[in-house]
Formats: C-alpha cells, structure tokens, sequence
C-alpha cells in the first residue's frame, strides 16, 4: 500500500494544482465579464455538451480499465490492445455522429431555457455549436486515460486541465477586451481539445500502437455491451440531475445560472479533485484484485481507501464552511463581482458543502463495484439519485428559491452513498466497518474543534487591515486555514488516527535526518 499511497500523493498534489489553475481562469473572466446575461450563456453552454457525455465517458472509462487492464494482468496484451484499437475507432465515429446531431438540434435545445431564447437567442446558437464537438476530444480524453491508467501511468492523466486553464487565462489577460464573451467560447474550446491531445505523446511512450479497427464481432467488445448500459443508466441520472438543475437555475429572474455553476466548480471539482486522484490509482488496482479473485485485500484496500477520503473531505467540509466568505472574496471580488454577488455565492456554498463527504463515498463505492464487473447497483442508486434531486429541488425551491437546487443536490449524494455503504456490504460481505466508525468519529470531532479555532481567528482578523486589498485578503484566508490544518492534524495524530500516523511518517523519511555515529 505504501506504493498506492505514494502514488495518491503525487497525483492529488498534481490534479489540486489543476484545479487551482482552472479555479484561477474562471475567476480572470468572472471579474473581466461580471455576472451578466452573456456569461450565463456562456456557462450554460459550456456545461451542456459536459453533462450529456458525462454518462458515455464515464462508462468508457468504467468498461475500459477492467478489461484493459485485465487483459493486461493475465498476460494477454494483444487481445488488450485490439480491445483498445477498437474502442477509441467506435469513440471517434460515435462522438462524431453525436456531435453533428446535436449541432443540427441545437434551435430545439435552446427551447429548455426561453430566458437565452429572448435576450440573445444569436449568441446561444453561437455557443452551443462551438461547443458541441468538444464531445469528441471529451471521449479521447476518457479512453486515452484509461488506458494510461492501466499501465500505471498517473500522473499525466492527472495534468490533462493545465493547458486549457492556462489558454483561457491569456485570453482573459490579452484578447478578451477585444473579443468579448464570443472569443472566451472559443478560446475555451481550443483549450478543452488539448485535454485529450496532450496524452498522445505519453500514449506513444507504451507499447501500444493505436490500428484504426471497426470490427464489432468481438468476446471485449460483446461483454463491454453487456456493461454499459447499466454504466450509462447510472452516469445519465447523473447528467440529468446538472441538466435539471441548470435548466431550472435558468428560470429564475437573476442571473444565477453562472454563479451557479462556478461555486459548483469551486466546491465539488476541488474536493473531486482528491478524490479522483484516489479513484484513478486504486480503480486499476480493485480491478486485478477481481479479477484474481482475491477478496481479501479488495475488502482491504477498499475500507483503507474509504478512511483516506474521510480523513481529507470532512476537515474539507469543515473548512470551506468557516472560510468560504474569504475564499470567494480572494477568488472573485474584484472587477465585476460586487459584494451582493459574494454573499449569493457563499450561501451556495455552504449548502453543497453539506454534501461534500457523499460524493467523495459515492465515486469510491462506485469504482468498487465498477471493478467487479457489476454495473446494476451503481445504476439502481444513480436512477434514485436522480428522483431525490429533482424531487427536493422542486419542492424546496418553493421555501428558499435557487438555494433549493445545491441543497436538494448535497441530500441526493449523501443519500446515494448510504445506500452504496448498504448494497456494497452485501455484494462481498461484511468489510468490518467498526474501526473505521471509530476513526470517522475522531475525525469529526477534531475537525469541529479545528472548525471553531478558524472562524475565531477571521473574526478576529476581519477587524485588522493589512494594506494591498490581495496581501490583506490572502492572509485572513490562509493564516486561519494553515493554523487550522495543524491543529486538525496534530489532534487526529494524538487520537491515533492511522491516516494521520501514516502521514507523518512519510514526512519524516523525507526529513535529512542526521544520525549520530556511536
């Protein structure tokens, strides 16, 4: 495990180091465009061609690594490799397809929001069919990572968001003046393309040489079909629940679509960030251990797995909950964004915090059950995700407005990680789950102490003013959040909190330790 475990690190510092940057670019055009009609277009637009392929490249991901890297395990790498040859020709040809589909269908799509339709239906069509053969590079970027990952390849996988992030930051700084929102679309497509084209080159670096091969009679592909429609029952509640909940965001009077989506960013790409680069490394890992049959350690490294993502994601929870007004002022008060605006976003916020710990259990169950092949139960609790969503944001909109969509959306992911919990116990029995208890429990109880010392300490920074609106509003955020990581994990080592222990012993093997000759 120290091998995974160094593994995860690498690809957690690499992948919170994307998101940094993506968080950076989204808030160079957030302060540059403000919250404007244009910029909801450009969210909306943005994120429909993303929620539509979510199910597909999900389930190219999920039915790719097992098989990929099964074959890969038992020896067979010529059946793997056609396997591949055959999956990235049916991705490029179907994508395609849909691509020109939704292209031609896109006056019917802007009918879901009469909001763009009548105050600048232009712009929409614009957007939307700039958009839409993103698709294409998004089922590349899916497979080529895959297939990276089953050659324990991580760490590029993990780096696919630099250079998109990076282009639409230059185009923030020098072109946007003259190009407006029209040129963010485009620049922001020519970015999200290189996602996938920037792993060609360490696709190259394996043994795999890609054939083009359209040859559907095949044992992979028969059982690939097999997998994916329950894969893509799942992942498609997934991609209706954020198309609901844009398409219901839309509707209401404010401008909210954009703060919407970018708090969502904030929030759940962040802390997916981590979980994702755990997911990644044990997900191929998971899938040998079911394929040799060997339950032990899969129930092993599972309930390790599921004490890591705790360890990190309730401190998480607890953190961006006291810190978020500082976070968002850091991120996003300047230029366009008002103080109004801050306060709208801390309140969504806070709200899909409460759900930060469920989707870090959902994504690892998820994998879990991926691994062994067993695609149903996945798919049954995403369709009653999906009910719950939408259910409570309808009925909790009519109390609280658009607050009812992140609220609603946080229940549903907690709700959906119970039920895993339940339906993964009894596919492979009893994980003993007692200790783990105990160690969540510590965790919760250090992190509200932690939770308590950091919004001490900007109660009593917010009364002090350090100059520069950037130096006084970096150091009220990170002097509390520093001194408040510390004190978690100092008290969680105290508790003897394994995940704590295991840390501190990496940093100290790293330490130039000097020993004493006797």
């Amino acid at each position: 495990m120290k091998s995974v475990a160094k593994s995860i690190g690498i690809v957690t510092i690499i992948m919170l180091f994307s998101r940094v940057l993506s968080l950076i670019s989204s808030s160079f055009y957030a302060a540059k465009f403000g919250r404007t009609i244009d910029m909801e277009i450009y969210s909306y637009s943005l994120q429909v061609p993303l929620i539509i392929f979510t199910s597909l490249g999900t389930a190219l991901a999920t039915v790719v690594i097992p098989i990929f890297s099964g074959h890969i395990t038992t020896g067979e790498k010529e059946r793997a490799y056609k396997f591949a040859d055959k999956i990235i020709t049916l991705t490029v040809v179907l994508t395609l397809a849909f691509s020109a589909l939704c292209i031609l269908a896109t006056p019917l799509i802007t009918h879901l929001t009469p909001k763009f339709r009548s105050q600048n239906y232009e712009l929409t069509l614009f957007a939307l069919r700039v958009m839409f053969p993103i698709m294409i590079f998004y089922g590349l970027n899916y497979v080529f990572q895959g297939i990276l990952q089953s050659f324990g390849k991580f760490n590029m996988p993990a780096l696919v968001s630099i250079p998109s992030s990076l282009i639409v930051i230059i185009y923030s700084l020098l072109l946007s003046h003259q190009f407006g929102v029209k040129g963010l679309i485009v620049a922001t497509f020519i970015g999200l393309t290189t996602q996938a084209l920037i792993l060609i080159p360490p696709i190259f670096k394996t043994e795999y040489r890609y054939s083009p091969s359209l040859i559907i009679k095949d044992r992979d592909l028969m059982t690939a079909a097999k997998l994916v429609p329950p894969v893509l029952i799942g992942t498609s509640a997934y991609s209706v629940n954020m198309l609901f909940n844009n398409i219901f965001c839309s509707r209401f009077e404010d401008n909210t679509v954009f703060m919407m989506n970018w708090v969502q960013n904030l929030v759940l790409y962040a802390v997916l960030a981590f979980v994702y680069s755990v997911t990644a490394v044990i997900f191929p890992r998971l899938s040998m251990y079911a394929a040799k049959n060997d339950m032990v350690e899969f129930k092993s490294s599972l309930v390790k797995i599921l004490s890591s993502v705790t360890f990190i994601l309730i401190p998480v929870t607890a953190g961006f909950l006291a810190v978020r007004y500082q976070l968002i002022e850091l991120l996003i008060k300047w230029g366009k964004i008002n103080q109004d605006d801050v306060n709208f976003a801390a309140v969504l916020m806070a709200l899909y915090c409460i759900g930060i710990v469920g989707f870090g259990v959902k994504e690892v169950l998820d994998r879990a059950f991926y691994s062994l092949k067993d695609t149903k139960r996945p798919a049954i609790n995403g369709v009653i995700m999906m009910v719950i969503n939408i259910s409570l944001s309808l009925i909790l909109a009519r109390f609280i407005g658009v607050f009812g969509i992140p609220l609603a959306y946080s229940i549903s992911s907690l709700s959906g990680s119970l039920i895993l919990v339940f339906l993964v116990r009894r596919k492979i029995g009893d994980l003993k789950l007692k200790s783990f208890g105990i160690n969540v429990i510590k965790v919760m109880g250090a992190s509200i102490v932690m939770f308590l010392l950091v919004v001490g300490l900007s109660t009593l920074l917010d009364n002090v003013s350090f100059g520069l609106f950037l130096i006084d509003r970096s150091i009220k955020l990170f002097i509390p959040v520093l001194l408040g990581s510390a004190s978690y994990f100092l008290m969680t080592y105290f508790m003897k909190v394994e995940e704590a222990k295991d840390m501190l012993g990496r940093v100290m093997l790293k330490l130039p330790i000097k020993r004493k000759s006797i």
